[in-house]
Order: structure tokens, then sequence, then C-alpha cells
């Protein structure tokens, strides 16, 4: 008679209990999903129940406010967790809460270009309604059996069991590394990390390659060549050691070997350690412009604000004429000039107006075919830095391949495009870095001046659910390639090897000591240059 009694203030006090512990101590590692910690009783609920049941012994059960009350105090606790989450589904690492909150822009942008503002502004409100109704309801059906004794004596063996449990470590309760005490102490130590972060940039800060050489030897040895910095986006060693991946990027990497050096090319390849993972590439890109690594928005503000001369200011101040062509700015891009640029344009101003594909503003065979109405080499020493984009998360729809120039630079050859398959996104990755490969081999071999030099060069590998990154961690290939060999002279002590096939055991150049090979390796006093 007894058990029958315990069953339905158990079963109604259990179910409401365990759902508000798989939302509290949700982990942030996405592999932690649905392990025996995570499916377990949050302590600290063990505990808010037995002050719960305190309550409703001296005033009866909890009404309506201090139900929405807790709802309200447990939806932060929640929404950090989620952060965590997406932060590791999105960017490989926990959520950084002194830098973060300026990324918010950035994310929404690459959301509402899949979903459209609208839909995805509903989402986001959909999503938070409903958490807490969930969480106001869990705690509606938590409460109720407090009004009787069989209730209150539950909660008490709760409040006492499941905090000894989670300090025994042993099975039925999550330690508290998982609950809502563990989610301030993760914010709190991340802040510390990151102003130790800001300490590391301040001294970094203290030391800039370019200015420690002359100003009239900076890329003295170049003589004037144009010198081409191509991003390739997404492009990680992942993506060479992904099994998934693997054949595709490689054979893709292989053919243009052979197209390339049919064309007189040569080319030397290796890995380069970039400082993000799954996107925000940008700080890559900065990285190796300041020779600084930039792991946040908020230390690429200070590196610009320092006055820093980095790789496209000191080409400038050395007669290069500076150009970015990056199609993913929707927007103007006030920091264009104090990096150093003379001009920079994107999908717009390049004239083209087809449809998008997925993130990407333009196909990159498309960037290139406008790139060449330009004549960007044509006002004599030339810095060309480009970024594409079809290689962009979600990779999906991707663009098709055309083999006539004709439409191609203002989109008028491409109809539109097919729906996105959100679901094949892994597999559309390999397909999409195939594709950026073979539109910039095509642009090498057909446009590229027979004295210049380029840098190919991944900006970050995909997250590790779309290319898993065990073997290559955070490496991107660099491919540098010249139709004159003697240009390649120089870039042979970095570790590289001849082709376009980087090996895997070779070891990673940090970006951020690009930009001290780069110019070291292309200044100096030497008259005839290279």
């Amino acid at each position: 008679m007894m058990i029958q009694r315990l069953f339905r203030p158990f079963l109604s006090i259990m179910v409401p209990l365990l759902l508000l512990s798989l939302l509290l101590g949700l982990p942030g590692d996405p592999g932690r999903l649905g392990t025996p910690a995570h499916l377990a009783l949050a302590p600290e609920l063990g505990l808010l129940l037995g002050l719960l049941a305190l309550w409703a012994r001296r005033t009866g059960p909890s009404g309506f406010g201090v139900i929405l009350f807790l709802s309200l105090l447990t939806l932060p606790f929640v929404l950090l967790r989620l952060a965590d989450l997406g932060a590791q589904l999105a960017a490989g690492r926990p959520l950084q809460p002194l830098f973060d909150p300026v990324l918010l822009p950035a994310l929404w942008g690459v959301l509402a270009g899949s979903v459209g503002p609208i839909p995805l502004a509903l989402l986001l409100c959909l999503i938070l309604l409903g958490l807490v109704g969930l969480i106001s309801l869990a705690y509606r059906h938590m409460v109720r059996p407090l009004a009787t004794v069989e209730g209150r004596w539950l909660a008490g063996v709760l409040a006492l069991g499941l905090p000894l449990l989670s300090l025994c470590s042993l099975p039925g309760a999550q330690p508290f590394s998982l609950g809502s005490v563990a989610a301030i102490i993760d914010q709190r130590e991340r802040v510390a990390e990151g102003r130790r972060m800001q300490q590391a940039l301040a001294a970094a800060l203290t030391h800039d390659p370019v200015a420690d050489i002359p100003a009239t030897q900076r890329f003295a040895l170049l003589k004037g060549r144009p010198l081409v910095l191509i991003w390739v986006e997404s492009y990680g060693q992942s993506a060479l050691t992904d099994p998934r991946h693997g054949p595709l990027v490689s054979t893709r990497l292989a053919l243009l070997e052979q197209e390339l050096t049919a064309k007189g090319f040569h080319m030397l390849s290796g890995l380069v350690d970039s400082p993000v993972l799954g996107g925000r590439s940008w700080l890559a890109h900065g990285t190796l412009r300041a020779g600084i690594r930039q792991e946040q928005p908020a230390q690429q503000g200070l590196v610009l604000a320092a006055g820093h001369v980095g790789l496209v200011a000191a080409l400038q101040q050395a007669g290069w004429h500076t150009q970015a062509i990056m199609p993913g700015l929707s927007g103007p891009w006030p920091e264009g000039r104090l990096w150093g640029f003379d001009r920079v344009l994107n999908a717009g101003a390049l004239g083209y107006q087809g449809p998008r594909y997925g993130w990407s503003p333009m196909p990159d065979q498309a960037l290139f075919a406008a790139l060449d109405a330009t004549r960007p080499f044509a006002a004599g020493p030339t810095y060309l830095e480009l970024v594409l984009t079809s290689s962009h998360a979600p990779w999906t729809p991707l663009p098709p391949w055309r083999d006539g120039a004709e439409g191609l630079a203002d989109g008028s050859t491409y109809g539109p495009p097919d729906r996105p398959d959100y679901s094949g996104m892994a597999g559309a990755y390999a397909q999409s870095i195939d594709y950026s490969l073979r539109a910039a081999g095509d642009w090498l071999a057909r446009s590229l001046p027979d004295d210049a030099l380029v840098l190919l060069l991944g900006d970050h590998p995909a997250l590790g659910w779309i290319a898993d990154p065990t073997a290559a961690g955070h490496h991107v290939p660099l491919h540098i390639l010249s139709k004159d060999g003697a240009l390649l002279q120089p870039a042979r002590s970095w570790g590289l090897v001849d082709g376009m096939l980087p090996a895997t055991d070779s070891p990673a150049i940090p970006m951020e000591n690009l930009l001290g090979l780069i110019a070291g390796s292309y200044s100096g006093p030497k008259p005839g240059g290279v």
C-alpha cells in the first residue's frame, strides 16, 4: 500500500526532474550528449526540491508566481549551456563571453542568408517561448506532489541523496561540473582566459616583423612582380585526411599539378596552423596580414588600432597597388584602408547579378571571370588578395561548372539554384572544395602573369562533424606557385615539398609566422631581385 501511495508522486517528481536535469546539464561537447553523466539527475535541483518542500509545508504548494520566477531563473543557465553547445558545433570551441557577443551579427548574417531574416526571427522567438513554456511546465508538475506528505518525503530524500551521490561520483546524479553552478564558474574562468589572451596580444604588439626591415629593402627581391594571395574557404588538411573527402580533393590537387606543370608552373606545398576552426575566416586573414595570432574579433580590433605595418601596408608603401577582392562583403569595409588596401571590390562592385548559392554571394568561377574584366594587373606592381566563397558553409546548393566564359562575370549564365539539402552538407563539402580549387587553377592557367608569385591557402578547417580533424587539427594546406622557378627558391627553406600535395607529416607553420617568412625571404639589399 505504501508503495502504491509513493508511486504517483515519485513519477510526478522524477519525470520533470529528469527533464530539467537534461537541460541544465547539457554538456559543451556534443560527443558527451546522452552519456550516463548527462542522463543523470542534477544535484542542484535536488537541493531546490528540498527547499520547495519546506516552503510547501509552511505555506502550501508554490503558485504561478514562484513557478514563473524559477523558470526565468533557470532559463539563463539553459541558454548558457545551449550557447556552449552551439559554439562547439559552429566554431569547435566553447563560448568565450569576453569576445563572442560581437560575433552575433555575423552569425545572424550566415543563418539569415540560409533561411531568411523573418523566418529566422520567428524561429528564435518560438524557441525562446518554447523553452520558457517547457521549463515552467516541468516545474509545475514537479512541485504539485509537494502538497502531500509522500511528495515532501521524496523531495527530502532527493535533496540529501543527489548531492551525496554527486560528491561520491556514484551513478544516478550528475557531477557538479555539469550543472548551473559549474556554468557560472566556467564563464568566469573563460573571462580570465580572455584577459590572458589580451595580455599575450599586448606583448605580441611590441614586435613588428615588417617594421624591423628597412623600408627600402622591403620586398625588394620581388622587384615589382605581382603577388597574389588566394584564400580558399574552409580548406583544411582534414579535407585530405578524412576518408570521406580525401579521394576527391587529392585527385583535384593531382590534376592541378599535372595541368599547371604543363603550363609552365613550379609549385611547393606545405601546412599552416590556422588560429581558428570552422569559421571566423577574417581572423585567419588578419593573422597572416599582421603576423600576430588572432583568435577573437576584439584582438583584431586591437591589432588595427595599434598601427602595425603588416603585409598589405608594407607592400603599399613599397609601391605595390593593393587590391582586395572580397565577394562575401555585404557592405562597406573601413578596415580595408587600415590594412592598407587601395581598392576593395565585393560582388556588387564586380558586376555580378546572378543568384546566390547558399551563403556564397557569387560562384568562384564567376568571381575569376569578373576579376579578369577589371584588368587587375594593369596598374603596375600589384598585390591581389582574393577570398573565395563557394566552399563556405553550408556547402549547399553548389554552383554548376560552366565550360564557356559567356555570362559568367554578370551571372546571367546561372539559372535558379537547386533547393539546399542540409542533410547532405558533409558530402557537399568535398565537392565545394573541389569546385573552388578547380576554379582557382583554371584562372591561374588562364590569367596569371608569367612573373607573378601566388600563395594559395586555406583559411581554416571545417568543423569536426564535417571533416574529422583528429589527424589534422587546425592545419590548412599552403601552395606556392609561379612560372618563374627562381621565385620559389626563397620559400624552400620553409619546410615545403614540391608539387600540390602537402606531406601529411610535415610540421605546420604557425599562420602568424607567415608574414615574417614572406617579408624576410623576399626582402633584402640585392639589387637584381630574385
